[in-house]
Order: C-alpha cells, then sequence, then structure tokens
C-alpha cells in the first residue's frame, strides 16, 4: 500500500466518487423537489378555485348591487319610521357594511383554510435537507466497513 500522510493513494479516487456519488444525490432530490412544488401549486389552485370564486363573487355583489339596495333601503326606512334622510341612509349604509364584511369574511376563512400552500414540499424539503446534513456530518473514518450504506437513509 502505498501511503501519502497515512492516506491510502486510492483515497483522491473514492473520496471523488462519493463526491460525485452526494452531487448527483443532491441534484436528483433538487429535480424531485423542484417537480413536487409544481405539483403542490397546481393542487393550492385547484383547491382554492371554489371559495375564490365565492370571496371574488361576495366582492363584485357588495359592489354592484348594494348602492341601488342601500338607497332603496334608506328611503324606505324614512317612510316608514319618518326619521330624517340622513339617519335613513346612515342606517342603510350600516347594514350594508355589515353584510358586505360578512360575505367578504367568510369568502376569505374559506380561502384561507383550503390553501396549507405547500405543505408537502416545505415537509419533503425539511426531510431532503435533514438527509443532506447527515451525510455531510458522517466522517469518512467512521465508516470502516466499505459495504455499509447506512448512510443512505434518514434513520
Amino acid at each position: 500500500m502505498n501511503a501519502v500522510d497515512g492516506a491510502p493513494s486510492s483515497a483522491p479516487k473514492g473520496l471523488a466518487g462519493d463526491v460525485r456519488e452526494f452531487a448527483h444525490n443532491v441534484l436528483t432530490l433538487a429535480e424531485l423537489q423542484a417537480h413536487l412544488f409544481v405539483a403542490d401549486v397546481q393542487e393550492c389552485g385547484q383547491r382554492i378555485m371554489i371559495p375564490g370564486i365565492v370571496l371574488i363573487c361576495g366582492v363584485v355583489l357588495g359592489m354592484a348591487c348594494f348602492p341601488l339596495a342601500l338607497v332603496v333601503l334608506a328611503l324606505f326606512l324614512v317612510q316608514l319610521f319618518e326619521v330624517t334622510y340622513a339617519m335613513g341612509f346612515l342606517i342603510a349604509f350600516a347594514a350594508g357594511a355589515v353584510l358586505s364584511a360578512l360575505l367578504v369574511a367568510i369568502g376569505y376563512l374559506q380561502v384561507r383554510e383550503h390553501a396549507i400552500l405547500l405543505q408537502r414540499s416545505r415537509e419533503e424539503l425539511r426531510r431532503n435537507l435533514n438527509w443532506i446534513k447527515k451525510v455531510l456530518k458522517r466522517s469518512r473514518t467512521t465508516r470502516s466497513d466499505p459495504n455499509d450504506q447506512s448512510w443512505r437513509t434518514l434513520e
């Protein structure tokens, strides 16, 4: 055995192979992570479509129908309760604001509930980073058995 500084001469080739294999594994994980990210974004878009439409419809309906409805309500209040026009329009405004806020809140809560954004991607990225840390932490000197493949797993 030809040794330099106590290391066998085959160490650079073995180290280069290990680095090459590690780099290949990291690139494969990055590619798979990107595919998972795309799938998560597509799934998220599908999951929030209906609640998003409800939210948008609530906002559009509030903007389109409320002015006329509030005017009619205000005039009705003035006639029914014999209050001033200002008081009738103020009451109508308050009722419209409460109803609009209620629609927006319901839509927002539904969107937020269905949009747990990229949960799978985050979990998989965490597992991949833990694996990379484990491989980098593992010292070549602690691996006495060349057939030991335990570093390939997360456990």
